[in-house]
């Protein structure tokens, strides 16, 4: 999970998105070659603009840097949950993904989850702010 990949995430979030590399460069402000060239890793964005393409696509910024390979470990409502922009008690438990032993996470439990899912975005976001 590194920015040397991020390019490629941004890539393959906008093909599942459906958007073309034109659609997405307008609405963040930026050229069709640009957009290109952090596509394909050529190029290291701002967080600003980073900002800009994960609020387009729809997406937490922290999820422009899991790279392929990190997400096969997560089942799909697990990925979902990693792209949402704000994590709620109530999104968890529609997803319905957490079970211990068969049995129903608490609320206390999911609280849990969401402050472990908040450290880790916020550790993310560190690190971009390290690449400014």
């Amino acid at each position: 999970m590194g920015n040397m990949k991020m390019g490629e995430a941004i890539r393959r979030i906008r093909k599942e998105k459906k958007k073309t590399l034109d659609e997405v460069a307008e609405a963040v402000g930026i050229t069709h070659s640009y957009l290109s060239r952090i596509e394909r890793n050529l190029q290291q964005p701002s967080i600003q603009v980073i900002e800009k393409i994960a609020d387009y696509l729809g997406v937490h910024k922290s999820y422009l840097f899991f790279d392929e390979e990190s997400l096969k470990k997560y089942s799909e409502p697990e990925k979902q949950l990693l792209a949402q922009k704000s994590i709620t008690i109530d999104d968890l438990k529609k997803l319905n993904i957490v079970h211990d032993n068969g049995s129903k996470i608490t609320e206390e439990e999911l609280q849990l989850v969401i402050n472990y899912l908040k450290e880790l975005r916020e550790l993310k976001e560190r690190h971009l702010k390290d690449l400014d």
